[in-house]
Protein backbone atom coordinates (compact mmCIF):
# COMPACT_ATOMS: atom_id res chain seq x y z
CA UNK A 1 0.00 0.00 0.00
CA UNK A 2 2.83 2.41 0.64
CA UNK A 3 2.62 2.73 -3.49
CA UNK A 4 -0.80 3.77 -3.46
CA UNK A 5 -0.39 6.13 -0.84
CA UNK A 6 2.70 7.79 -1.74
CA UNK A 7 1.82 8.35 -5.36
CA UNK A 8 -1.48 9.82 -4.49
CA UNK A 9 0.34 11.97 -2.14
CA UNK A 10 3.29 13.23 -4.53
CA UNK A 11 0.72 13.77 -7.81
CA UNK A 12 -1.75 15.32 -6.06
CA UNK A 13 0.87 17.65 -5.00
CA UNK A 14 2.39 17.72 -8.26
CA UNK A 15 -1.27 18.35 -10.02
CA UNK A 16 -2.35 20.92 -7.34
CA UNK A 17 0.44 22.83 -8.79
CA UNK A 18 0.65 21.92 -12.72
CA UNK A 19 -0.20 22.98 -15.73
CA UNK A 20 -3.23 20.75 -16.56
CA UNK A 21 -5.44 21.92 -13.22
CA UNK A 22 -5.21 25.58 -14.55
CA UNK A 23 -5.95 24.20 -18.59
CA UNK A 24 -9.43 22.16 -16.83
CA UNK A 25 -9.95 25.09 -14.97
CA UNK A 26 -9.75 27.62 -17.99
CA UNK A 27 -11.69 25.16 -20.50
CA UNK A 28 -14.85 24.69 -17.69
CA UNK A 29 -14.92 28.88 -17.14
CA UNK A 30 -14.50 28.96 -21.31
CA UNK A 31 -16.95 26.18 -22.38
CA UNK A 32 -19.51 25.95 -19.54
CA UNK A 33 -19.76 22.23 -19.21
CA UNK A 34 -18.31 20.23 -16.60
CA UNK A 35 -19.12 16.82 -17.54
CA UNK A 36 -17.80 15.93 -20.07
CA UNK A 37 -14.97 17.76 -19.18
CA UNK A 38 -15.25 15.67 -15.84
CA UNK A 39 -15.71 11.95 -18.46
CA UNK A 40 -12.75 13.45 -20.19
CA UNK A 41 -10.52 13.96 -17.18
CA UNK A 42 -11.17 10.76 -15.69
CA UNK A 43 -10.22 9.11 -19.24
CA UNK A 44 -7.03 10.78 -19.58
CA UNK A 45 -6.27 10.09 -15.97
CA UNK A 46 -7.05 6.02 -15.78
CA UNK A 47 -5.46 6.10 -19.69
CA UNK A 48 -2.12 7.70 -18.75
CA UNK A 49 -1.79 6.27 -15.22
CA UNK A 50 -1.88 2.32 -17.17
CA UNK A 51 0.42 3.68 -19.75
CA UNK A 52 2.99 4.60 -16.77
CA UNK A 53 2.39 2.04 -15.26
CA UNK A 54 2.81 -0.38 -18.02
CA UNK A 55 6.22 1.36 -19.30
CA UNK A 56 7.46 0.92 -15.55
CA UNK A 57 6.66 -2.73 -15.91
CA UNK A 58 8.46 -3.39 -18.45
CA UNK A 59 11.47 -1.30 -17.49
CA UNK A 60 11.64 -2.65 -13.68
CA UNK A 61 13.65 -5.70 -14.84
CA UNK A 62 16.50 -3.54 -16.64
CA UNK A 63 16.91 -1.59 -13.25
CA UNK A 64 18.99 -3.05 -10.78
CA UNK A 65 17.42 -3.02 -7.35
CA UNK A 66 20.18 -0.72 -6.00
CA UNK A 67 19.47 2.02 -8.26
CA UNK A 68 15.80 2.11 -8.01
CA UNK A 69 15.78 5.03 -5.34
CA UNK A 70 17.84 6.89 -7.59
CA UNK A 71 15.20 6.35 -10.68
CA UNK A 72 13.43 7.65 -7.90
CA UNK A 73 14.85 10.76 -6.95
CA UNK A 74 15.71 11.51 -10.61
CA UNK A 75 12.25 11.66 -11.61
CA UNK A 76 11.19 13.72 -8.67
CA UNK A 77 13.65 16.49 -9.23
CA UNK A 78 12.61 16.34 -12.77
CA UNK A 79 9.06 16.27 -11.59
CA UNK A 80 9.94 19.28 -9.28
CA UNK A 81 11.68 21.47 -12.16
CA UNK A 82 8.72 20.72 -14.36
CA UNK A 83 6.30 22.50 -11.55
CA UNK A 84 8.93 24.99 -11.30
CA UNK A 85 10.01 25.86 -14.82
CA UNK A 86 6.61 25.52 -17.55
CA UNK A 87 3.86 28.04 -16.18
CA UNK A 88 0.44 27.60 -17.30
CA UNK A 89 -0.38 28.30 -20.82
CA UNK A 90 -1.86 31.30 -21.26
CA UNK A 91 -6.20 31.80 -21.41
CA UNK A 92 -6.59 30.83 -24.90
CA UNK A 93 -9.12 33.35 -27.18
CA UNK A 94 -10.80 30.39 -28.36
CA UNK A 95 -10.94 27.17 -26.83
CA UNK A 96 -11.56 24.03 -28.51
CA UNK A 97 -14.62 22.06 -27.93
CA UNK A 98 -13.16 18.83 -29.49
CA UNK A 99 -13.50 16.08 -26.53
CA UNK A 100 -10.73 14.52 -28.38
CA UNK A 101 -8.54 16.95 -28.67
CA UNK A 102 -9.06 17.79 -24.98
CA UNK A 103 -8.48 14.16 -23.63
CA UNK A 104 -5.30 14.02 -26.07
CA UNK A 105 -3.83 16.99 -24.51
CA UNK A 106 -4.69 15.70 -21.08
CA UNK A 107 -3.47 12.14 -21.49
CA UNK A 108 0.23 13.57 -23.24
CA UNK A 109 0.21 16.19 -20.11
CA UNK A 110 -0.21 12.80 -18.06
CA UNK A 111 2.32 10.94 -19.07
CA UNK A 112 4.50 13.01 -20.30
CA UNK A 113 4.34 15.62 -17.21
CA UNK A 114 5.60 15.51 -13.64
CA UNK A 115 2.67 12.88 -12.48
CA UNK A 116 3.71 10.62 -15.32
CA UNK A 117 7.52 11.12 -13.94
CA UNK A 118 5.97 9.83 -10.30
CA UNK A 119 3.76 6.95 -11.33
CA UNK A 120 6.90 5.83 -13.77
CA UNK A 121 9.29 5.79 -10.90
CA UNK A 122 7.69 4.85 -8.10
CA UNK A 123 6.08 1.76 -9.76
CA UNK A 124 9.36 0.68 -10.35
CA UNK A 125 10.89 1.66 -7.20
CA UNK A 126 7.95 -0.25 -5.08
CA UNK A 127 7.32 -2.83 -7.73
CA UNK A 128 3.62 -2.43 -7.35
CA UNK A 129 2.85 -1.19 -10.82
CA UNK A 130 -1.08 -1.27 -10.35
CA UNK A 131 -0.98 0.70 -6.69
CA UNK A 132 1.32 3.15 -8.16
CA UNK A 133 -0.95 3.53 -11.43
CA UNK A 134 -4.74 3.83 -9.09
CA UNK A 135 -2.62 5.93 -6.77
CA UNK A 136 -1.39 8.03 -9.64
CA UNK A 137 -4.90 8.10 -11.37
CA UNK A 138 -7.50 8.83 -8.29
CA UNK A 139 -4.88 11.97 -7.06
CA UNK A 140 -5.33 13.19 -11.23
CA UNK A 141 -9.19 12.61 -11.10
CA UNK A 142 -9.58 14.60 -7.52
CA UNK A 143 -7.33 17.70 -8.18
CA UNK A 144 -8.60 18.02 -12.01
CA UNK A 145 -12.01 17.46 -10.64
CA UNK A 146 -11.80 20.22 -8.31
CA UNK A 147 -10.55 22.37 -10.82
CA UNK A 148 -13.44 21.37 -13.20
CA UNK A 149 -15.92 22.63 -10.32
CA UNK A 150 -13.94 25.38 -9.69
CA UNK A 151 -13.53 26.70 -12.76
CA UNK A 152 -12.17 30.31 -12.95
CA UNK A 153 -12.31 30.09 -9.08
CA UNK A 154 -9.06 28.18 -9.57
CA UNK A 155 -7.02 31.35 -11.04
CA UNK A 156 -7.29 32.88 -7.35
CA UNK A 157 -5.43 30.40 -5.71
CA UNK A 158 -1.44 31.36 -5.04
CA UNK A 159 -0.11 29.12 -8.03
CA UNK A 160 3.28 30.75 -8.22
CA UNK A 161 3.50 30.19 -4.70
CA UNK A 162 1.88 26.57 -4.48
CA UNK A 163 4.27 25.83 -7.70
CA UNK A 164 7.36 27.07 -5.78
CA UNK A 165 6.20 25.19 -2.62
CA UNK A 166 5.79 22.07 -4.40
CA UNK A 167 8.63 22.11 -6.21
CA UNK A 168 10.93 22.86 -2.82
CA UNK A 169 8.90 19.67 -1.50
CA UNK A 170 9.68 17.31 -4.70
CA UNK A 171 13.70 18.06 -4.80
CA UNK A 172 13.39 17.66 -0.83
CA UNK A 173 12.24 14.49 -1.01
CA UNK A 174 14.45 13.59 -4.39
CA UNK A 175 17.57 14.98 -1.99
CA UNK A 176 16.36 12.61 0.82
CA UNK A 177 15.90 9.30 -1.10
CA UNK A 178 19.17 10.23 -3.05
CA UNK A 179 21.16 10.10 -0.10
CA UNK A 180 19.75 7.57 1.97
CA UNK A 181 20.02 5.43 -0.91
CA UNK A 182 23.96 5.79 -0.71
Amino acid sequence: MPAFFLTFLAVAAAMLAGRDAVRVARLRAALGWGGPLLVTVVFAALAGAALAAWIAGELAPLIRPDMKPLVVALALFLAALEVLLRTPPTNPREPTRSIGAITLVLLVGMVSDASGFIILSLAIATGEPLLAATGGALAAIAVLGVAIFTGEEWQALPLKALRKGVAAGLVLAASIIAFSAQ
